[in-house]
């Protein structure tokens, strides 16, 4: 998949939960809690999610990726 974003507007945000096999319903709980998150007030107000991918570890645990601009 190709997303068309400006370099310089682009932001990419990692996250890892390690137990994400031994406790699924609270693997993504960090990531929720981020993206809920108001930023009307701050630097960020306009910041938009283009892509959310989440991939496996290898050891039980999931990366999330969130590219925003």
């Amino acid at each position: 998949m190709a997303i068309d974003l400006h370099a310089a507007d682009t932001r990419v945000f990692l996250f890892h939960s390690p137990n994400a096999a031994s406790d699924p319903g609270g693997a993504l709980d960090t990531v929720n809690q981020w993206l809920s998150k108001d930023r009307s007030g701050g630097a960020y107000a306009d910041l938009r999610v283009r892509d959310i991918s989440v991939g496996s570890d290898g050891m039980g645990g999931v990366y999330t990726t969130i590219v925003c601009s």
